[in-house]
């Protein structure tokens, strides 16, 4: 597997924080089946008002620890927020087996957000959170068990773990792989699941394990105030992820979507320095301390260029239009005409192709470029008929010129590392495949 995978997993914050303005403290705190965490305690220089700080819990990606979002703490610290970054069960130097966010973590989250809430330093009533990946996966899960955050930021998560990793019930077995590779040591859990994670062998037994640990069912019943921070361009969770959060969420919403994320992108960009952590602290400054900072007034979806400051900001979700495009003949790579018009992604592709002959083929994976770019992918189990592919949604701009190319196969091949292959596939035998691309009406990037 190529090195580059493992990037997935650490989600590392590596920027430097504003000058300092408080004192750390480290230390560990005793679970109620004995494990112990690591955490580090932030507090602002000065006086804490009468009632204590207001307080956020940051928590960290899969496969890293507390020190990971030092930086982030240390922003809310300097912004007058007592902050707690603790690093999860089975990472770092905290001590258990990793359960990958299920039952025992959130009772992990739920301890460490009131023995924080206990200090003399921190109010015990104004208590926010925010979260990167795996760390925002379980703050989603906090808010539906009912940890009473103020409110919350998640950014490059997951709200149904499923759909997110396994769509259409095939791995992104890449993705799965670099995920679970790190973490496999202290996690007899995850050891126990690798396989068929990976390699979609027990789709029943991976999702009853998902579905305990997404927060989409629930998203109805939590009224919190939650700003969500997705990728453009995330292998791990794309945007659908934050769509779901913000179609279905009872309080109070806000989207961002930017030029930040997981392979293959990366947290380390300008935007994600100098817009998200700024507009994380204020969407907790609206409600964890009530200040009317006119957050909660601003239009709720914003959308960044592909490149550079511009940003498109909505009324609610942008409006798309469906942009058909035909791949004709047999083979398994195969050339689209040129666009008439620049046009740039948004919300989730279908390709539909025929099946006309298929054999022990476990997994049929189409691959969408543009030249050497990775566009979109998906994957599906073939039957023989009109198989839809539900391609990952991600936003991607397109100038005008552009020639899309479709690529069929048994793994995403030497373009994509998102789609593994595992064993020898069978025989495939394929029709004509049509692309119905979902498009903003009017792109934010380019020209």
């Amino acid at each position: 597997m190529p090195k580059r995978l493992l990037v997935v997993t650490a989600a590392l914050l590596l920027w430097a924080a504003p000058a300092q303005a408080f004192s750390k403290q480290t230390g560990t705190q005793a679970m109620d089946d004995g494990v112990s965490l690591a955490y580090d305690l932030y507090l602002p220089d000065g006086t804490p008002p009468v009632t204590g700080w207001p307080g956020v819990v940051v928590m960290h990606g899969l496969g890293g620890s507390k020190d990971d979002v030092a930086a982030v703490a240390g922003a809310f610290a300097n912004a007058g927020y007592a902050a707690i970054a603790y690093t999860s069960r089975g990472e770092g130097t905290s001590g258990g087996d990793l359960t990958l966010a299920g039952p025992r973590e959130i009772a992990d989250e739920r301890a460490m957000e009131s023995f924080f809430a206990g200090l003399p330093q921190v109010s015990d009533t104004q208590i926010g959170a925010w979260g990167v990946s795996y760390g925002g996966g379980q703050i989603w899960d906090g808010l539906a068990a009912g940890i009473p955050y103020k409110a919350a930021d998640v950014v490059a998560t997951w709200t149904d773990l499923y759909t997110a990793l396994w769509p259409q019930d095939v791995a992104r077995s890449g993705i799965v792989v670099g995920l679970e590779q790190p973490v496999l040591p202290r996690s007899p859990f995850i050891q126990r699941f690798a396989t068929a994670a990976a390699q979609s062998t027990d789709p029943a037994a991976v999702k009853a394990l998902a579905a305990q640990r997404s927060v989409y069912p629930k998203l109805p019943s939590v009224h919190v105030p939650v700003a969500m921070f997705q990728g453009r361009v995330d292998y791990a969770f794309d945007v659908t992820q934050a769509e779901n959060g913000y179609r279905r969420l009872a309080g109070p919403k806000r989207l961002y979507v930017g030029q930040f994320g997981h392979v293959p992108s990366t947290f380390t960009t300008a935007d994600f320095t100098s817009y998200v952590i700024p507009q994380s602290i204020a969407w907790l400054d609206r409600w964890v301390e009530g200040k009317a900072n006119g957050i909660d007034k601003e239009p709720p979806v914003t959308l960044a260029a592909a490149t550079g400051s511009k940003r498109v900001s909505y009324p609610g979700l942008p409006k798309t239009k469906v942009v058909g495009v035909g791949f004709r003949g047999t083979t398994t790579s195969r050339l689209g005409p040129r666009f008439q018009e620049g046009l740039e992604t948004f919300g989730v592709s279908l390709l539909k192709v025929q099946v006309q002959r298929v054999s022990h083929y476990p997994r049929l994976v189409a691959v969408v470029r543009a030249g050497n770019r990775v566009i979109s992918h998906g994957a599906i189990v073939p039957k023989k008929r009109l198989d839809t592919i539900r391609l990952a949604d991600y936003v991607q701009y397109l100038p005008k010129g552009t020639r899309l190319t479709v690529q069929f196969g048994p793994d995403g091949g030497r373009a994509d590392f998102a789609y593994l292959g595992f064993g020898a596939p069978g025989s495939i035998t394929l029709g004509p495949a049509f692309l119905q691309l979902q498009a903003l009406t009017k792109p934010v990037s380019g020209p």
